[in-house]
């Protein structure tokens, strides 16, 4: 089972040099480990490309727990879809929710051929890029 992700755990970065961010939102009245627990349409801080450059951009927990709900909204867990590209990174140490993988119309980890600066970079000869 997915370990809880709530307010202050990590979202992964995604394609283009986009960084983690910390997770804002999570419920009112729901804390796991004396922090609220992230749902389905919580937010993190936006980021953008410092390398395009691209501008700032909002993100939000698109997947979560098909079996658990906080607030009428599935529960989020490591692991879970950010509606950008990236996935819940961090969470609890000692707190598991539900099933293996969640609900919500996530994008996963932003994969597919990469962006236009991600083939940018690719095409030079970086080795922190190129196998």
């Amino acid at each position: 089972m997915p370990q809880a992700h709530r307010r202050t755990d990590i979202g992964s970065g995604h394609s283009c040099h986009f960084p983690p961010t910390l997770a804002t939102g999570g419920s009112p009245d729901v804390f796991v480990n004396n922090k609220p627990l992230m749902r389905v349409g919580d937010a993190y801080v936006p980021h953008g490309c410092p390398v395009c450059p691209q501008p700032l951009h909002g993100r939000k927990l698109a997947a979560g727990s098909s079996t658990v709900f906080i607030n009428g909204k599935p529960a989020g867990r490591i692991g879970d879809a950010i509606d950008c590209g990236g996935q819940a990174q961090t969470g609890s140490p000692n707190v598991f929710i539900g099933d293996e993988r969640g609900s919500g119309s996530g994008s996963g980890s932003g994969g597919g051929g990469g962006t236009e600066c991600q083939k940018n970079m690719a095409s030079q000869s970086m080795p922190t890029v190129r196998g």
